[in-house]
């Protein structure tokens, strides 16, 4: 199996090649092919990552490609982590967001739209050229906002792909740890959207490890400092990224408080990381370009959504700074094998359910294909599914919580909405999706909004 990585400048560059050596126990690569419009940056950051992967397994041979139509000849399955616009994008997305009053997220509200703007043209454009080789390659989405994007392949009649987010099983893993048992052993049920979905059942065996964990209020306390109380009585786990429409006024208070978007400070951090990296790297001394990486790393974990944790504590992805993991390299490469998983992991887990390995219980972003009450059979959802060689199946739900459904329904139209006025590159429609948004719900700010961002060629 030959896996390309479209987008391989990101600074999880290392990440992803520790678990694409790990998985080699599940999942027989034969070649990794690396692409990304900023050479400089893969150049940098992979010195790094095969120290790492040395120590994670063993990786398949690895070659930078000098074009995208290279990188993706005869690939069996691509890892889309593409960024258009870079940092930059990011930032700018972010701060014009709250300038018009509105949360400036990444992902969550009109920013998370702009980026959709920026990303599903080109995901779509290599996902054209991937399938001229081999038409049954497989794209694995990790470009944001992955839901979206996800929707528009599905749409365009790329039916195969699947997005991938680690955030839907943070709540899983966590019950998991809790009750000292084994992740795989872990039956769950998740439902909704990408960064927007739930975790109502999990078990092992007879044991209720959901029901356990919230009646801990030590642990709800950790894991949804922001939402503790709520989430026990409710009865099941919000992802991470709901404090953003479960505390919307103090989220966008937060936001506009800091002195600088997480956009604007990581168009810094990872502009500096990546200058000592790569020169450090150029210069033959890995060990001490893998000990500022890991210090960039634990830097960036830690102030993860710093805003919404209690007490100063960690989010559920929040990093530990870690004693010691910057005085030598050894003591790095200890704390970068803790953050080794995430959607890297999540991805290798895929590719190893899809050809056979072993079935696998998976929380990923497909098409409801019915599973889902409250969906259409086309609408691309973030849920439980059963992975194998047959392929990707969304388990069957119950009807969902009234609450919830409403809001995911009510999100899920502005994203049909979106992804058609992205295609047809209309700033009317543009309007229109973000009059649907629940964080929106106003023409004359949609239409600010629409101009100011630029989506669809709005105002630009």
């Amino acid at each position: 199996m030959k896996l390309a990585i479209v987008g391989a400048g990101s600074t999880r560059l290392p990440l992803m090649l520790a678990s694409v050596a790990a998985a080699g126990r599940t999942c027989r690569l034969d070649a990794v092919d690396l692409f990304d419009v900023r050479p400089d940056r893969v150049a940098a950051l992979l010195p790094v990552g095969q120290a790492l992967a040395a120590t994670c397994g063993t990786l398949p041979p690895v070659a930078v490609a000098a074009t995208a139509e290279q990188a993706l000849e005869g690939a069996d399955a691509v890892v889309y982590t593409i960024r258009p616009g870079f940092e930059a994008g990011r930032a700018r997305d972010e701060r014009t967001c709250l300038d018009l009053g509105v949360l400036g997220q990444e992902t969550t509200g009109p920013a998370g739209f702009a980026f959709a703007a920026r990303s599903i043209p080109a995901v779509l454009g290599y996902c054209a050229i991937a399938a001229r080789s081999n038409p049954a390659c497989l794209p694995v989405v990790f470009t944001n906002p992955a839901g979206m994007v996800t929707q528009a392949l599905a749409d365009a009649g790329f039916d195969r792909a699947v997005g991938v987010c680690d955030s839907a099983t943070v709540a899983a893993h966590a019950l998991a740890r809790r009750a000292g048992v084994g992740f795989d052993d872990v039956d769950f049920e998740v439902y909704g959207l990408n960064h927007l979905s739930w975790t109502r059942r999990a078990t092992t065996g007879a044991r209720d490890l959901l029901a356990e964990g919230l009646a801990d209020p030590a642990f709800l306390a950790t894991l949804v400092p922001w939402a503790a109380e709520r989430t026990a009585a409710m009865g099941r786990i919000p992802v991470e990224y709901l404090y953003y429409w479960y505390r919307t006024a103090d989220a966008l208070a937060a936001l506009r408080a800091e002195p600088r978007t997480r956009g604007e400070a990581l168009a810094v951090d990872n502009a500096a990381m990546l200058a000592d990296v790569g020169a450090l790297s150029a210069a033959g001394d890995v060990s001490a370009a893998i000990v500022r990486y890991a210090r960039y790393l634990g830097e960036r974990n830690d102030s993860y959504m710093h805003y919404a944790k209690a007490d100063g504590g960690h989010a559920a992805h929040g990093g530990d700074a870690g004693t010691g993991r910057d005085a030598d390299a050894e003591t790095a490469l200890a704390y970068l094998r803790t953050q080794v998983g995430g959607y890297a992991e999540v991805a290798m887990e895929l590719l190893a359910g899809r050809v056979g390995s072993a079935p696998r219980l998976m929380a990923l972003n497909v098409p409801a294909a019915g599973a889902v009450p409250g969906f259409d059979a086309a609408d691309v959802v973030e849920t439980d599914c059963d992975v194998d060689a047959a392929g990707v199946r969304p388990r069957p739900h119950a009807p969902l919580p009234a609450d919830d459904l409403a809001l995911a329904t009510r999100v899920k139209a502005y994203e049909r909405l979106a992804v058609r006025a992205i295609r047809e590159r209309s700033a009317a429609l543009a309007e229109d999706a973000l009059v649907a948004h629940p964080l929106v719900d106003d023409r004359a700010l949609a239409g600010r909004l629409v101009a100011a961002l630029g989506i669809c060629g709005g105002g630009r």
